[in-house]
């Protein structure tokens, strides 16, 4: 009997556990970044990709033989020939049916390939450049976008420390606002001594709502970035240090410039001489003019076409602004790789001070508490004004404030370097 009840106790226990609702994991700064690249925008911009790969695919085609079937039906108001003809192929005094209908029918094939177009070799390499372009561009929208969550995360952290800051000094207050109470109350200490604590409450409590309202920005710009609703932030480790190199936005703006050399070069290779195979096989009928018999002309042909541009204004017109679009993208380039390089140097510069900032804050933050302890004492025994007693109140407050102010301005430079240089911030925090 007992094993009875114990086997359906067993039971029930399992049934109860699969009824409970399962919540899903909580949320990592690894599944808000992998987030980032399942958003449309990023999808849009892979798309940006593909659409340059198949520029790619269309320009090598253009090397490839066309061929094309055609079919027609024509009405002519006079008899009309189904093909050119010799003078000798009818001899009219035996009768023959002459290949002159008012109604022809042709069908066939027609082929054109492209022996010598040299415009179209420069078009191709211009299209690889644009490809290099584009690849490099989706990357550094994905890397821009990974480090914002990362900055906002680290921003939502902050408000959350802070927050929590506020609060300790709230309740530190508070116990000093019930002492004063009593004082006040008993008439050793003025009216005015409490109000001063009160406004200070007041204050305190405007930051926390004004946090609150800080954070819920920061996640609605997390939610938007991700497509995850956030309660808090998520806990940032730097796993390595970002992978110096080639500048992500200089390998881009380079293939910009490969790209307006291979334009120059494509306005330049119009002036070449253009030679295309061209060739048809048609079939053609009707109905001969002067039997009305039905007949029949096959008409073939193959070619080869030499074209050479001898004047055309708007060849060199072309070429002037395919140089001037150059030496645009040229100086673009140059400024550019100042403006990193200087950047670069002072990411590189602003980490071992931001360290030691973090230390100073740390040592900073730990005297303002023993020096708070002791103004406490101090304000007690009455040996220290109201008035000095909050400014070490307030001081604490702003030591945790600078404290937690060097870690966003970490996680800052650390994402603007992953940007620089194009490291996913995937593989940097976890």
């Amino acid at each position: 009997m007992n094993t009875s009840w114990a086997t359906l106790l067993t039971l029930l226990l399992m049934l109860l556990l699969r009824s409970l609702p399962v919540h899903a994991a909580e949320p990592t700064i690894g599944t808000l970044l992998e987030a980032v690249a399942r958003q449309p925008d990023i999808l849009a911009s892979d798309f940006n990709v593909q659409a340059t790969d198949i520029r790619l695919k269309q320009a090598h085609a253009a090397l490839f033989p066309k061929l094309t079937a055609f079919s027609s039906y024509e009405m002519y108001n006079s008899p009309t020939n189904l093909r050119p003809m010799t003078p000798t192929e009818v001899d009219l005094s035996t009768g023959t049916s002459v290949p002159f209908s008012k109604q022809i029918t042709r069908y066939g094939l027609r082929v054109e390939m492209p022996l010598f177009i040299k415009e179209l070799y420069s078009l191709a390499d211009r299209v690889r450049q644009l490809q290099q372009a584009s690849r490099a561009g989706h990357k550094l929208r994905l890397v821009t976008r990974q480090a914002s969550v990362v900055t906002l995360d680290a921003a939502l952290a902050f408000n959350s420390h802070l927050d929590k800051a506020i609060c300790a000094r709230l309740e530190s207050l508070r116990k000093t606002r019930d002492d004063l109470r009593l004082a006040v109350a008993n008439g050793r200490t003025p009216e005015s001594e409490l109000l001063k604590v009160e406004t200070l409450l007041n204050d305190l409590r405007k930051q926390q709502n004004d946090l609150q309202r800080r954070a819920l920005e920061l996640k609605s710009q997390l939610r938007q970035l991700t497509g995850i609703q956030l309660d808090q932030f998520v806990m940032l480790t730097q796993v390595r240090p970002v992978v110096e190199g080639d500048f992500l936005r200089q390998v881009q703006q380079r293939a910009e410039v490969a790209a307006a050399e291979k334009e120059l070069q494509g306005a330049r290779d119009r002036h070449y001489p253009v030679l295309t195979l061209e060739g048809a096989v048609s079939s053609n009928r009707g109905e001969a003019y002067n039997t009305g018999s039905s007949i029949d002309r096959d008409y073939d042909y193959l070619g080869v076409k030499l074209s050479l541009p001898i004047f055309d204004r708007g060849l060199s017109t072309a070429i002037d602004q395919a140089e001037i679009q150059l030496r645009r993208k040229r100086q673009q380039l140059a400024q550019l790789s100042l403006d990193l390089t200087a950047e670069a140097a002072s990411l590189r510069a602003q980490l071992p001070v931001i360290a030691r900032s973090n230390l100073l804050a740390r040592t900073t933050l730990d005297n303002n508490r023993r020096l708070l302890d002791i103004a406490r004492v101090a304000f007690r025994n009455g040996r220290m004004t109201t008035e000095e007693y909050l400014r070490f109140e307030t001081r604490v407050l702003d030591a945790e404030a600078a404290l937690h102010r060097t870690h966003v301005d970490r996680w800052q430079v650390i994402s603007r370097q992953a940007v620089l240089y194009g490291d996913e911030l995937t593989g940097v925090v976890k």
